[in-house]
């Protein structure tokens, strides 16, 4: 069954810590920013949230928000705060205003 709406995730940020791994000890820890948002037909429609993960990017590691280190709260912090939501994803909203507005305006001069 095909769904034509749901959710969807874009990467909007990365950024390479400057801790090391917790399993391996290699000084290869990024840290990724996803922006999540609502999509009708595979159009975006509205941000909703956003979520962190680090990865390794040697032994291949990835870890949730929940199980970072003390030293990566630190930068996940700084990242997700520079982190900005991509203005497409309020395509659809945008799309609907300007639809309304225009409409209006036709309206005024008929």
């Amino acid at each position: 069954m095909i769904f034509f709406f749901g959710t969807r995730s874009t990467q909007v940020a990365a950024h390479q810590a400057k801790t090391n791994c917790a399993y391996c000890q290699q000084e290869a820890v990024w840290l990724f920013v996803y922006q999540h948002y609502f999509h009708i037909f595979w159009i975006p429609v509205f941000p909703l949230w956003k979520s962190t993960v680090s990865s390794c990017g040697h032994c291949k590691q990835t870890l949730t928000k929940k199980a970072f280190l003390p030293e990566l709260q630190e930068d996940y912090i700084k990242v997700k705060q520079q982190a900005k939501t991509p203005w497409w994803t309020f395509s659809l909203l945008i799309a609907a205003v300007l639809l309304v507005v225009g409409s209006m305006i036709l309206a005024k001069l008929a």
